[in-house]
């Protein structure tokens, strides 16, 4: 085999569109290629053994924040067993400080940077005889890409359970400083035709959920509304999921995803900041208020699943301003509210300018922040807390009914789930496994302590409809459902 590529994935469910690209680019030249898939947390010895096992001395290793340490230990250990063997590492987190990379680690034979389609078929028709960081020239025209998924892959996709990452466009319009798009110049589109019939091959052979990884998706409105137009008259199950600019929503756009039904589409919409001064640091374009009025637009008029982002650790944005995003966005009745933590990526604006900003962040992958100019450590160990109960009660999807009403009654939701942080802390819960069950007797506990009986009454009421819902069957009754 000339070159084997290997992927460490962050879960089970997911595939590297990467090593699929690189497997079908080689093999269109005539090279004897494939690919290999791992997650991160599979015993280390095993994929070590997988790997010394093929019938290879080119292994080519996709390198992200959630799994370089481990390629490197692997690679490590690889090189010890087959010293003949070459190693190629790749990927963003390898790109910014490649000769960094080769000069520190003596078991890696090249690093490369760019895209690799074409630079893999030249590299292998010629593979240099010294160590060297080797540059690539990327695709142009994405048609002359090959479609990376086989029958078989895609069946095997099928039969795991796995996401399909797919994508329709290279680059980004927009230059988010925390955000490695931001390097990249123009956007290359695949053209339409292709992205129906690759569309249509998903939707026949049963995938669960297709994820576009287009930075944003719906920069090009009108190539946009139409591809969701096609996904929605395509028969099956298949649920598609987008990375969108929420105020580049358009009429249209609503209009034809009125039609949508539920479980066919899903909007991840990075909405970051409500703070005008830390979006303008940030280089972020962003209407606020047209934003705003679309997600409502979204929620209201159509069944397609909301998921929006806030990032913690930003420039200018300080506790109270961070908790006033917080109840911003909530307050938009997204599905689930991810709360993130700023990550000083490699080749960012934002991790050139950290020392300007007091960032402190991990010196190793993922470089997530300590704290900076506005935000303590011990403020950012709070919203940890923060994030850990609202996954548990918000992004569940398992207390809706629970969590409106309380929201009629309280002034802020994010002091509400601070208090509730700080609660479960107390208790030694914060980060550690909590039956389903368990945590609808933990919240009527806090509630008891928080609310008034009229109130009190009303939520419990509520909550019952949320555990009906979710544990109608072979479950007994709580001691605080008998009681309302």
């Amino acid at each position: 085999m000339d070159a084997l590529f290997v992927a460490v994935n962050a879960k089970y469910v997911h595939t590297n569109i990467a090593v699929r690209y690189l497997t079908r680019s080689c093999e269109a030249k005539g090279f004897d290629c494939s690919f290999a898939e791992f997650t991160i947390n599979e015993q280390k010895d095993i994929i070590l053994k997988k790997l010394y096992m093929t019938d290879t001395n080119m292994y080519g290793f996709s390198c992200y924040i959630w799994n370089i340490g481990l390629v490197i230990e692997i690679s490590r250990n690889l090189k010890k067993l087959k010293p003949w063997c070459r190693i190629v590492l790749g990927g963003p987190e390898v790109s910014f400080d490649a000769e960094k990379v080769l000069a520190e680690n003596e078991f890696i034979d090249f690093v490369f940077l760019g895209e690799g389609e074409l630079l893999w078929t030249e590299f292998l028709k010629d593979i240099p005889k010294t160590r060297q960081v080797v540059c690539g020239e990327r695709t142009e025209n994405m048609d002359e890409l090959p479609f990376p998924y086989t029958n078989d892959d895609l069946k095997n996709v099928v039969a795991g359970e796995k996401l399909v990452y797919y994508e329709t466009s290279r680059g980004c319009p927009f230059s988010c400083a925390y955000c490695l798009s931001s390097t990249t110049d123009g956007v290359r589109f695949l053209s339409l035709e292709r992205v129906k019939a690759e569309l249509k091959r998903f939707a026949e052979f049963g995938v669960m959920t297709v994820k576009f990884v287009d930075r944003t998706f719906n920069a090009d409105k009108k190539r946009a509304v139409e591809i969701w137009k096609y996904c929605l008259s395509l028969s099956g199950d298949t649920c598609f999921h987008f990375e969108i600019g929420a105020d580049l929503i358009t009429d249209e756009a609503i209009e034809v995803l009125k039609a949508a039904p539920k479980g066919k589409l899903q909007f991840e919409i990075g909405v970051q900041t409500t703070n005008e001064t830390t979006i303008s640091e940030i280089s972020r374009t962003m209407n606020l208020d047209v934003l705003k009025e679309n997600v409502k637009a979204l929620k209201e008029q159509t069944n397609v699943m909301l998921h929006l982002d806030l990032i913690a650790g930003l420039p200018f944005e300080d506790l109270e301003s961070f908790k006033k995003s917080f109840d911003d966005v909530y307050r938009l009745k997204p599905h689930v509210l991810q709360l993130g933590f700023l990550k000083l990526l490699k080749g960012s604006r934002l991790r050139e300018n950290a020392d300007s900003y007091e960032m402190l962040f991990l010196d190793f992958a993922p470089y997530e922040i300590f704290s900076n100019k506005w935000i303590s450590y011990s403020e950012i160990i709070s919203l940890k807390g923060v994030e850990d109960v609202l996954e548990r009660y918000m992004n569940s999807g398992r207390f809706c009914r629970t969590l409106e009403t309380i929201d009629e009654i309280i002034d802020s939701p994010f002091v509400f789930f601070e208090k509730l942080a700080r609660f479960f802390d107390k208790r030694g819960l914060i980060g550690q496994g909590v039956k389903r069950i368990t945590l609808y007797g933990l919240l009527y506990e806090f509630l008891k302590e928080e609310l008034n009986d009229e109130d009190l009454r009303k939520v419990m009421c509520e909550m019952k409809k949320d555990f009906s819902d979710w544990h109608s069957n072979g479950v007994g009754t709580p001691d605080w459902y008998k009681k309302y």
